[in-house]
């Protein structure tokens, strides 16, 4: 199928179709880049989609804040936000103001500035830490003072991920993402941060035992991650 649609708007757009022989997002990321030749970089999700003005309001952003990083928000198909919630006001990212102002796949960088940084290709789908590849990569920019922009006027499309918390694919989910996370905050010492998270889960766990014990898996698989993703190195 993915043959096709490349068929397809090949007569429109040049496009190449690199393949390759190994696993995880953000290698693949990586690797890609090296057969890019524009002057900016987009990595957008398998299941993500642009709406007709999202690369027209990109290009307008990039003119007005001189970012060398540009982000947008998630919404579905009702323009609500999907795969987590989004800040309201545009504004430029910094190591104290960041949060609900990123998601990896509306990212629009130069490829000068990726080319400096990369994709950490221990963090990631397909990777033992599952999650966090864009959450180490903005920390990691910022440290470096690179200008980073947000604004929730550039949309796209990716649907709503839906759990069950039953499902044997949200358990799984969940404890490779928390790898990540427990990941992330060792690399970066945000140690606040998995605390918080680790204390909250820590505490609902015998709430679902009483309340909604088909949940208890999953708070159980989601503590499991956060402690293996430290323990695992």
């Amino acid at each position: 199928m993915l043959d096709d649609i490349i068929l397809k708007y090949s007569e429109l757009i040049s496009i190449q179709h690199i393949k390759f022989d190994f696993t995880g997002a953000a290698r693949a990321r990586n690797y890609g880049f090296k057969f890019a030749n524009g002057q900016y970089l987009f990595f957008p999700d398998d299941d993500s989609e642009l709406y007709p003005e999202t690369l027209a309001l990109f290009i307008g952003n990039v003119k007005s804040t001189h970012a060398d990083v540009l982000f947008g928000k998630s919404v579905d198909r009702k323009f609500v936000d999907s795969v987590g919630s989004f800040s309201d006001k545009s504004g430029y990212l910094s190591l104290k103001h960041h949060d609900k102002m990123f998601i990896e796949f509306t990212m629009f960088i130069k490829t000068e500035t990726f080319s400096r940084f990369l994709f950490d290709e221990s963090f990631g789908p397909g990777t033992f830490y599952g999650a966090e590849e864009g959450y180490d990569l903005v920390l990691r920019m910022l440290h470096k003072k690179v200008v980073i922009f947000y604004t929730p006027d550039i949309k796209m499309y990716h649907p709503q991920k839906v759990l069950s918390h039953s499902d044997s694919s949200d358990i799984r989910r969940v404890f490779s993402y928390r790898c990540g996370f427990a990941h992330l905050c060792v690399k970066h010492k945000l140690y606040r941060k998995y605390c918080t998270r680790l204390l909250q889960v820590i505490l609902y766990i015998p709430y679902t035992i009483v309340a909604a014990p088909g949940k208890t898996r999953y708070y159980l698989s989601e503590l499991m991650g956060l402690l293996t993703g430290i323990i695992v190195r």
